[in-house]
């Protein structure tokens, strides 16, 4: 990678030479084929880096340098311009189909596997409500699945959170509890949630709603400690009997399909 990166700025330096001494279609064909050069060496740096969470432990240089390629370079613009100018070449710097599909399962595939991804998706439950749900809280939802599907089980606990203030926002402003105000944020903090839940629920609905926020969630939100596969599996379908509970206990409530 240190090899590339180098190469890479290399080149850059190229083209704008290259450009500055720009006469005739000759150096018109020799900036065309740097660029080239420099976008496959480029793809190959960035996924590279796209492996790699953290690098850690480098020198001052080594920083620099990785740091320069994760930039934009004057090479980048000028193949913008030639694109512009000469359309034809498109196909030439644009990232083909066949290379995002390689680097693509490169990639995805160096950590997960379809096979992994069904499996898991198969473990969450379904929410099964007669009731309907705003669009926002069904987004929370499919993402807390996803997150436990694509193994990220540290954010599962941090969306059973957002869940559930989602859920329980949404349950007060219905009974009236406060005026539901679309333009605006209400802040829900660990203090107002706990004032909202006692409103909305009673009994061991309530107390299993304060753990999963408190003692489950607020640890890994707040970088205190990480959690398992089965770990984030027991707090997502605890969080999701608890909202299959909460708005089960308080009936009806309609919305549109883009509420």
């Amino acid at each position: 990678m240190i090899r590339d990166s180098s190469a890479l700025i290399e080149i850059d330096r190229k083209v704008l030479k290259a450009l500055g001494n720009l006469e005739a279609r000759d150096d018109l064909e020799t900036i065309v084929d740097l660029a080239d050069d420099f976008r496959k060496i480029k793809l190959k740096v960035k996924k590279t880096l796209s492996e790699l969470t953290v690098v850690e432990s480098v020198n001052d240089e080594t920083k620099e340098l990785l740091g320069r390629v994760q930039r934009e370079f004057e090479t980048d613009d000028i193949i913008k311009q030639l694109v512009e100018t000469i359309p034809a070449l498109e196909s030439v710097f644009e990232l083909s189909v066949d290379e995002g599909f390689d680097i693509g399962s490169d990639i995805f595939g160096s950590w997960i596997s379809p096979y992994e991804y069904v499996r898991d998706i198969f473990k969450v439950t379904t929410l099964i409500l007669q009731t309907a749900i705003p669009k926002a809280l069904r987004t929370y939802i499919w993402g807390a699945r996803n997150c436990f599907a694509l193994q990220q089980h540290n954010a599962v606990i941090s969306m059973c959170r957002t869940i559930l203030e989602a859920a329980v926002k949404d349950l007060c402003e219905q009974k009236g509890f406060f005026e539901a105000q679309p333009d605006n944020i209400i802040e829900i903090n660990p203090a107002v949630f706990n004032q909202l839940i006692k409103a909305i629920s009673r009994g061991k609905l309530k107390r299993r709603a304060i753990r999963i926020y408190y003692r489950e969630a607020c640890p890994v939100v707040h970088g205190d400690r990480l959690v398992n596969a089965e770990e984030a599996l027991r707090v997502l379908q605890e969080t999701m009997d608890v909202i299959q509970n909460l708005y089960s206990l308080h009936g009806h409530i309609t919305y549109s399909q883009d509420s």
